[in-house]
């Protein structure tokens, strides 16, 4: 159910922008790992990593890491050409641990709190291995601007959740052009500019790799001669390129009889040997997660 939620605001702030503001591809994309801290308390894999890329008109300028900022056109002031600039728009990201929903943790991360709601709602962040969609993870968003008309600042936010008690949370900050005085790109109004490029980058943040096993769904097949299934993580999607192992019940414990990895789908197949009783194990960077047991083999 959750790929059925629409970011409508989204949707809405983009249609919003002037002529000129470019909505597909990006001029730069940042990736940034999970911190070793959070990861190795959560037990995460190394290769987890959360991916965001600028709007199309904007490029890197800075980064040290887990913030930066990507400087885009040109604005100047209505009437003083000579006063002008470049819009900017500034990017943090970073791991919360307190307990909580992804609209709690959001709104526990605004830093201008005495600024007004502009926006807020849940987004779908997509899932991926490389190029590889699995699915999309429910967090939420939080958009702030200031209480005095004419000021073209703007805020944002979104979290969503990689484990219990562990959040992303992606920080945007648009403060050039600072008010409605600009025009950006010869044509946009500063505030309706800025509002849209924070949206714009909301919607580029994206999981990239695999979270760890959570079920093992196993069965036999071909006269018990093999026994197939998925491995997929807490949210439901697959989990790729997992090593798998095909254990029989022996002697009060369990004997390795084959062994694989899920496939670009999740899915696994894996050869038994006499009947018995069957089991199948999955490891990943520390953690391990096993099916229920079947009745398999010739």
């Amino acid at each position: 159910m959750r790929r059925f939620f629409v970011l409508f605001a989204l949707v809405a702030g983009l249609v919003a922008l002037a002529v000129g503001t470019q909505v597909a591809g990006a001029g730069s994309v940042e990736r940034i790992r999970i911190s070793d801290p959070a990861r190795q308390a959560h037990q995460l894999p190394p290769g987890l990593l959360v991916e965001l890329a600028s709007p199309a008109s904007y490029n890197r300028q800075s980064s040290s890491g887990d913030a930066g900022r990507w400087l885009g056109p040109r604005f100047e002031q209505a009437g003083h050409p000579e006063n002008a600039g470049f819009a900017s728009l500034d990017w943090s990201v970073s791991f919360d641990q307190r307990q909580g929903d992804p609209e709690s943790v959001a709104k526990a991360n605004l830093q201008h709190t005495d600024w007004t709601r502009d926006q807020q709602g849940g987004i779908s962040v997509p899932h991926a291995v490389g190029t590889k969609a699995l699915g999309t993870i429910l967090g939420f968003y939080v958009m702030m601007r200031p209480r005095t008309t004419g000021d073209a600042r703007f805020e944002g936010v979104i979290a969503f959740p990689l484990d219990t008690n562990l959040q992303a949370v992606i920080r945007f900050e648009a403060l050039d052009p600072p008010d409605d005085s600009y025009i950006v790109n010869g044509s946009s109004v500063a505030s309706s500019w800025n509002r849209g490029q924070v949206l714009v980058a909301l919607g580029s943040v994206e999981l990239q790799g695999n979270l760890p096993p959570k079920i093992v769904a196993a069965r036999s097949f071909e006269r018990g001669r093999r026994v197939r299934g998925k491995v997929v993580d807490r949210f439901l999607d697959a989990v790729l390129g997992a090593q798998v192992s095909l254990e029989k019940s022996s002697g009060g414990g369990w004997t390795r009889v084959s062994a694989g990895r899920t496939n670009a789908r999740g899915f696994y197949t894996l050869r038994a040997k006499r009947r018995g009783t069957y089991r199948v194990t999955v490891r990943m960077a520390g953690f391990t997660a096993t099916s229920r047991t079947i009745r398999a083999g010739h």
